[in-house]
């Protein structure tokens, strides 16, 4: 294919991508069925993008990066529809601003009504009884974009300029691995960044950009250096504490020591609170169903089956705990320093994790598809793709039980192929 022809063929797959994002749009307004069916077409037209890329050159990459960045900034116009936690972001922002502690104070506290917006104030999630859920580096990224512009535009355009930070990051590892730059786009064009963080404006972008720019400026074989982004990707979003384990060496505790004290210093500043720093974490978990079993498949599957006991819900809980430290040390167990072993070891830990726990909010699955261009696994394309089945807003929806059983099955078969494709690489 000539450079022109191959060209054309590149602006025509963006222009089908952003055909795919309306029709996910359009899906959102009048049917789930569409909704779902766009957001795979547009996964697999993702896939395809990155092939081509790969044997097309670099002005093809350039035009399919430049229409994911076009595309991307679409959606950052847009009002969030899939998620309103961008309101929260904003909110805490002000408050943190306005001098006072969002671990103490809920939305509603008549000592802040002054920091209401009537457009944004009503969006608030759970702004009644909640204080904030976000550790400290977050809430730092909340207040620094707040003394900016409180705009929606603006929190999710800082959510994009930390994934670009992150796509560059995973630029590097490519390059280092020596892989092709097709797989960068494929994550590029997938829907899931597209919608969660320029749509949506989750604060897992700025996880992404620690977690992989840990891994960008040395990894294991620099741990303190590496520890250093990677503490503030696990205190902008848990998730991103799972990469730890690959800077960690068997039987050295400084390290450990180092992330601890850098946690305590972060959260200093919202001491106040006493072991309020902990947030609405809690009673999250309670209503996410994460406590009593009903927000985790494999309990739910259990209990469809008249299988499920009252203590399985915390037994489960120290069980899938035992066996992701036992998988973090197993990764650890020779302390490579080389940036496979850390990637790879971070990668199990992050789809364990994933599938052991089953999360029903999509935008946690975002931790691990970066490891699908730096690694080719799949497992990680397939829990971002399927995490659309996770929504449903209107009444063709299929049962949710039967969606979410579907994205954990084929979550469970690609993570068994990946698993084999790892140990086959190991033992050569």
């Amino acid at each position: 294919m000539t450079r022109d022809r191959s060209g054309a063929a590149a602006a025509a797959l963006v222009a089908l991508a952003f055909a795919l994002s309306g029709g996910m749009a359009l899906g959102r307004a009048k049917s789930d069925l569409v909704f779902y069916a766009c957001a795979a077409a547009q996964a697999a037209l993702a896939a395809f993008g990155g092939r081509f890329a790969a044997r097309h050159g670099s002005s093809v990459l350039a035009i399919l990066v430049l229409g994911a960045a076009l595309l991307r900034l679409a959606f950052v116009t847009q009002a969030p529809t899939l998620s309103g936690d961008v309101y929260r972001y904003i909110w805490d922002g002000r408050v943190i601003g306005a001098g006072f502690n969002p671990y103490l104070h809920v939305p509603a506290d008549p000592a802040l009504i002054a920091l209401r917006d009537p457009e944004q104030y009503g969006l608030i999630d759970k702004r009644d009884y909640a204080v904030t859920i976000y550790p400290p580096v977050a809430e730092a990224i909340f207040a620094l974009v707040t003394r900016i512009s409180t705009r929606v535009s603006a929190m999710k355009l800082a959510m994009v300029l930390f994934e670009a930070a992150a796509v560059f990051a995973v630029f590097r590892l490519v390059r280092r691995l020596s892989k092709s730059y097709g797989g960068l786009v494929a994550y590029l064009l997938h829907p899931a960044p597209i919608w969660e963080i320029a749509g949506n404006g989750h604060v897992d972008a700025a996880m992404l950009a620690f977690l992989y720019g840990a891994f960008a400026i040395g990894g294991a074989n620099r741990p303190f250096v590496a520890a250093i982004p990677m503490t503030l990707g696990a205190l902008a979003k848990p998730t991103g504490a799972l990469g730890l384990p690959a800077l960690w060496r068997p039987y050295q505790m400084g390290l450990p020591l180092f992330v601890l004290a850098m946690a305590a210093a972060l959260y200093l500043p919202f001491a106040a609170a006493g072991t309020g720093i902990i947030g609405f974490l809690p009673h999250y978990l309670e209503e996410q169903g994460l406590t009593s079993g009903e927000g985790v498949f494999w309990l739910v599957l259990l209990g469809k089956g008249g299988l499920l006991t009252p203590g399985m819900a915390p037994a489960f809980a120290a069980l899938a705990g035992l066996a992701l430290l036992a998988l973090a040390l197993w990764t650890r167990r020779r302390g490579a320093a080389d940036l496979v072993s850390g990637l790879t070891g971070t990668a199990l830990l992050l789809v364990a994790f994933l599938i052991a726990t089953t999360p029903t909010l999509p935008w946690y699955f975002l931790a691990a598809l970066p490891m699908t261009p730096l690694l080719g696994l799949w497992s990680p394309y397939v829990l971002a793709t399927g995490g659309f089945l996770l929504y449903g807003f209107q009444s063709d929806a299929p049962p949710f039980f039967g969606r979410w059983a579907l994205l954990m099955g084929l979550a469970v078969a690609a993570a068994i192929r990946d698993l084999r494709q790892v140990t086959r690489k190991s033992a050569e």
